[in-house]
C-alpha cells in the first residue's frame, strides 16, 4: 500500500488526470481494508475510522489511536492487495473537467536591436485537486521554459518538398540558457472549490499560453504587432520599421 500511495502522491504531470483516479481508487480500496483490520484493536467499527498525520485513529478522537507502524502489524503474515478502475464515464470524476490558467510577461525589448529580454513570468494555474505542490510548481516552470524557448529561439525550418528539417542541428536551432529565461513565478490556485473538481492532467496547458503572453508583451511595448514567432531580432526591427513607414 506504501508504493501506491507514494505513486500517487508523486503525480502531477501529464498523465496525472489519466492515472490519478484509479490509482487514488486502488489506495482508498486499501486503506478500508486496513482499517476493517486494525477496527476490533480500537473498539470502533471500520467505517468511523479514519487515517490522520501517521496514524488510525477513531474519527475525531486522537485518544484512540494506533501508530501507522502498530496498525499494519495487526496484518500479521497476510497482505493487502487492491486494484481501481479509472472510469471516465462518469461526470464528475477525477479526470473530467478541463483546465485553466493565466500567465502574464514582463518583457523588454532593445528597438535598435530588435532583441527581445525576458524579466518575468509569472503563471496562475487551476489544475483541480494538487497532489503535490512541489511537482506541479516544477511543471509549470518547465513549460514556462519551453514557452520562452519558442516565443523568443526555436524556429522549426522545413523543406516543403521532402519534408525534412532543415535547420536540426543546435548550432542554428538555438536553445534558451539561464540568462535567457528570467524571473519564473508559478502560483498554484488552491482552493477547496478547485479540490473538489478532482486530478486534471497539467502537462501541456501551461505551455501554451506562455507564447501568446510574451508577444502581447512585446506588441505593447514596441507600439506593434510581430505577427510570426520567434520573436527574432530581424522580425522584430522588421515590425518597427513597418510602423514607422
Amino acid at each position: 500500500m506504501s508504493k501506491v500511495t507514494d505513486l500517487f502522491e508523486r503525480a502531477q504531470g501529464s498523465l496525472a488526470g489519466g492515472v490519478s483516479s484509479s490509482t487514488r481508487k486502488s489506495t482508498v480500496n486499501a486503506l478500508e481494508k486496513l482499517f476493517e483490520a486494525v477496527a476490533p484493536s480500537l473498539g470502533s467499527p471500520a467505517d468511523q475510522l479514519e487515517a490522520v498525520d501517521g496514524r488510525i485513529q477513531v474519527k475525531g478522537n486522537s485518544a484512540k489511536s494506533l501508530t501507522w507502524k502498530a496498525a499494519c502489524q495487526k496484518l500479521g503474515v497476510n497482505k493487502i492487495s487492491e486494484m481501481g478502475a479509472n472510469d471516465q464515464r462518469n461526470p464528475g470524476g477525477l479526470n473530467s473537467s478541463g483546465v485553466g490558467g493565466v500567465q502574464m510577461a514582463d518583457v523588454s525589448v532593445d528597438i535598435e536591436t530588435g532583441i527581445v529580454r525576458m524579466n518575468k513570468m509569472v503563471a496562475v494555474q487551476d489544475m483541480g485537486l494538487v497532489i503535490n505542490p512541489k511537482t506541479a510548481e516544477s511543471q509549470i516552470h518547465g513549460a514556462c521554459i519551453m514557452g520562452i524557448c519558442a516565443a523568443l529561439m526555436e524556429e522549426r525550418i522545413m523543406d516543403e518538398q521532402t519534408g525534412r528539417m532543415l535547420n536540426a542541428e543546435m548550432e542554428f536551432n538555438k536553445l534558451a540558457g539561464i540568462g535567457d529565461i528570467g524571473e519564473i513565478v508559478a502560483h498554484l490556485d488552491i482552493t477547496p472549490e478547485h479540490d473538489k473538481r478532482g486530478v486534471i492532467g497539467l502537462g501541456e496547458p501551461p505551455a501554451i499560453s506562455t507564447i501568446t503572453a510574451i508577444a502581447n508583451a512585446v506588441a505593447n511595448a514596441i507600439g506593434v504587432r510581430v505577427t510570426n514567432v520567434p520573436l527574432t531580432p530581424n522580425r522584430v526591427l522588421e515590425a518597427l520599421e513597418k510602423r514607422s513607414a
